[in-house]
């Protein structure tokens, strides 16, 4: 049995925060091989990261195995994963080119709809238009686009849907290919994630589930899914991916009815409760089911949202609370991480784009290069936020 992931506070954070900063440092001088400029790029990427969090130092971190997590999104700590990206960063931050290396800079996560099949109904569902009661693309067309990722050096991979566990061994093909040099994900809502079926993606290498629960409330949450089962499969499967050494985030769609001090502080409460890790805050979008609705949370909202992040991270009360990320937070700040900057979206057609709520295909990774979609795709960019340079 495989060691449950736990979390990491106090002084032992303060240790590993201070491993990893030695890490970083190490691939600099390494990459750069002046130390004159290593230094100065380690400002320059210690100047971004204060304008994306503040001045907050990480004061959590997940241990998983042999490896410590401050994000959900982020590759673990110590890997040579971590260290692919780490370059990029570099490359993407510098202050002029590098060895002509500038325009290499990877993406850093790929989230990746694997089928068009899905057994609930989502309210929000983002992918309404392509779920069908067959998958378009078979498992060699699926390995074909997943070798183009590898190619491309795309070290964090988020298998999604549709329901990727509704495609169970294709997707265990999959993460068993992916995992030797990416850090694999799954984006579910439980369904299919019995105790047998976690023990396999574990042993297949998955890195992380990130579950879908939508309230801390079982009938709103079973609402929101159209599933009065819902919300007990979405649990269970948080027990099932502990007890096989999985790493667990709760992915939180935060409508304009849920947003309260109230209602977050019951969710993380729940979310506590059940081992859970990390939580991932989400704005609803006009995409999928919620096309032609006004959706979008009132500035207040945000605030609040951005606010509880923040406490949730660094208030030493919450020590022993799930790390939260809330992505609008820090867009806000500098911009789309998506849009072929950090990260974009496939669907389970092949087509590629900005990212899951920001819909515009920008070309099939099954007809067009690779470089070529990731070039349409920044050049057109993100209709919510301006897209990174």
């Amino acid at each position: 049995m495989s060691e449950t992931p736990k979390l990491i506070t106090g002084w032992n954070a303060g240790f590993i925060r201070r491993r990893v900063l030695l890490f970083i440092i190490a691939e600099a001088f390494k990459f750069y091989r002046n130390p004159f400029r290593a230094i100065s790029e380690m400002k320059r990427l210690r100047d971004l990261r204060k304008k994306v969090h503040g001045n907050t130092a990480i004061s959590k971190y997940v241990k998983s195995g042999d490896q410590f997590f401050w994000n959900s999104d982020y590759c673990g700590y110590p890997s040579d994963n971590l260290k692919s990206v780490i370059r990029s960063e570099f490359l993407r931050n510098s202050g002029s080119d590098i060895k002509g290396l500038k325009n290499q800079a990877h993406l850093q996560t790929l989230i990746w709809g694997i089928t068009n099949r899905c057994p609930l109904s989502c309210k929000h569902c983002y992918e309404w238009d392509n779920i069908a009661k067959s998958d378009k693309l078979d498992l060699q067309e699926l390995k074909n686009i997943l070798g183009v990722f590898k190619a491309h050096g795309i070290r964090h991979i988020q298998f999604s849907g549709g329901e990727p566990l509704a495609r169970f061994n294709d997707l265990v093909e999959l993460v068993a290919e992916a995992s030797p040099t990416m850090d694999s994900w799954i984006l579910t809502s439980g369904f299919g994630l019995t105790p047998d079926n976690a023990i396999i993606l574990k042993e297949a290498g998955l890195t992380g589930a990130n579950i879908s629960l939508d309230h801390w409330n079982p009938e709103l949450h079973n609402s929101f899914r159209n599933n009065d089962k819902s919300f007990a499969m979405a649990t269970e499967a948080v027990r099932n991916c502990l007890d096989a050494g999985i790493m667990v985030s709760l992915s939180l769609v935060a409508t304009r009815e849920f947003v309260t001090e109230e209602n977050l502080l019951k969710y993380a409460t729940l979310a506590k409760s059940i081992g859970v890790l990390f939580i991932r805050i989400l704005e609803p979008r006009s995409a999928g089911k919620f096309s032609g609705q006004s959706v979008h949370l009132e500035s207040k909202q945000i605030e609040l949202l951005s606010l509880f992040a923040i406490r949730m991270n660094n208030d030493p009360f919450y020590k022993d609370f799930p790390i939260v990320t809330f992505f609008g937070y820090h867009q806000r700040k500098m911009g789309c991480f998506g849009a072929g900057n950090r990260y974009v979206y496939a669907d389970p057609n092949g087509d590629v784009h900005a990212c899951p709520f920001c819909r515009g295909k920008m070309g099939n990774l099954l007809e067009k290069p690779f470089d070529e979609i990731i070039d349409n795709t920044k050049r057109v960019g993100c209709h919510q936020f301006e897209s990174q340079v």
